[in-house]
């Protein structure tokens, strides 16, 4: 049985857990990352075209990090949203007023991932163990202790990375408001003929959102990725048939914006479903990221949400007389982080719960909400300065 000590264990090496490890790591704490698989060289990470939304605001923090820089060339600025409500009637479209700051930019999973492992690799101070299957952690005032079948690791604190599913939540018991949407998303990426214009869309049809974000695209093609929010029957039997019937069928929603569809790159279905954890702290522990908090992907922020828990932590860090890890330490990072989270699971679930309503008073209080925000230019840059994070 192999035994070591380290300042920080992070549990989870999906994006927020990386970047978490980047923030540590450059403040020159110990830092020791594990999972129990690799992210990125595993065969179904060549397969993955999933994206992820960055806001302004977590793009500065990772600028300060010194990554952006790295993951720039990569992304897809996003200039313009436009936003529709049933019909093209209803609509708002949303700009940045400053030219020099962008809505969002558009990832793919797979390349932010290799990217921010191979910054990791020139600290070293900084170790990173696949593998490590998780099936104890025993803690006290001193330290927390991670236990897999063959290895002891001894931290100041633990920051449970490790998603949704939180393997070390279920050890040591925190609880979860939790909800279900009794529907998925599909997310699909193709290549299609039109080009976006580094413009995103987010159309609300009565079954649900669904939004076309662009993507880094090759000479020759233009790429984008939708996220439809729908009945899971429906989807699945959607991806059922074949390629050129999907196709066609999503040409007919959206085929005025992107033009014709000339290939699906990647189909993935993910069921719909939000929480937030009762704390987000234990005895010398923290969660950040989605084991911390989902939310509706409705307003595309939840990588955001997760980056604000680290940028919280990174923060807190930086004040080498508090004891990383401590009573004073971990609630501070509650008070920092948990207002945030609870607000936005609040605001993404009525939002969700008022579009899918097809009410008469509810179509009419929307149409006229849409209109007079659409007018009102003020109006519009509170809500785009929000959703960018600054």
């Amino acid at each position: 049985m192999k035994e070591f000590n380290t300042d920080v264990l992070i549990v989870g090496s999906g994006l927020v857990g990386l970047v978490a490890a980047h923030c540590l790591s450059s403040l020159n704490y110990k830092v020791t990352l594990v999972d129990k698989k690799s992210s990125v060289n595993s065969k179904n990470s060549f397969k993955d075209t999933r994206t992820v939304a960055v806001s302004e605001g977590s793009k500065i923090f990772l600028e300060s990090l010194s990554l952006w820089r790295f993951l720039e060339s990569y992304s897809e600025p996003i200039k313009n949203i436009n936003v529709y409500d049933r019909s093209s009637r209803n609509k708002i479209f949303f700009n940045n007023q400053s030219k020099s700051k962008k809505l969002g930019y558009v990832i793919e999973n797979k390349k932010f991932s290799k990217i921010l492992v191979n910054q990791l690799k020139k600290f070293k101070n900084t170790k990173v163990c696949y593998g490590f299957d998780l099936i104890n952690i025993k803690q006290n005032n001193i330290n927390s202790t991670a236990y897999s079948s063959n290895t002891i690791i001894n931290a100041k604190i633990i920051i449970a990375a490790d998603g949704k599913n939180s393997q070390i939540k279920k050890i040591v018991g925190n609880k979860s408001l939790k909800k279900n949407y009794n529907e998925s998303a599909l997310v699909l990426n193709f290549a299609h003929k039109k080009t976006l214009n580094n413009t995103a869309y987010e159309i609300f049809y009565k079954t649900g959102p669904l939004a076309i974000l662009p993507v880094k695209s090759s000479k020759g093609f233009f790429q984008s990725t939708v996220i439809w929010s729908n009945n899971d029957k429906f989807l699945k039997k959607l991806l059922s048939i074949e390629n050129i019937f999907i196709k066609r069928f999503i040409e007919e929603k959206i085929g005025r914006i992107v033009g014709r569809i000339t290939k699906i790159n990647s189909s993935q279905i993910f069921p719909l479903s939000a929480h937030i954890n009762d704390s987000f702290i234990n005895k010398r522990l923290i969660y950040v990221g989605d084991a911390a908090h989902s939310i509706h992907p409705i307003a595309g922020q939840g990588w955001n949400l997760g980056i604000n828990d680290v940028k919280n932590l990174y923060e807190l860090s930086k004040n080498r007389k508090i004891d990383i890890g401590g009573d004073l330490f971990c609630q501070m990072y509650n008070d920092k982080s948990y207002h945030k989270a609870f607000q936005l699971f609040q605001i993404t679930d009525k939002l969700n719960s008022h579009f899918l309503n097809s009410g008469y008073m509810y179509r009419f209080l929307s149409n006229v909400g849409f209109g007079i925000i659409e007018q009102n230019q003020s109006l519009k840059n509170k809500i785009t300065k929000y959703a960018m994070g600054v």
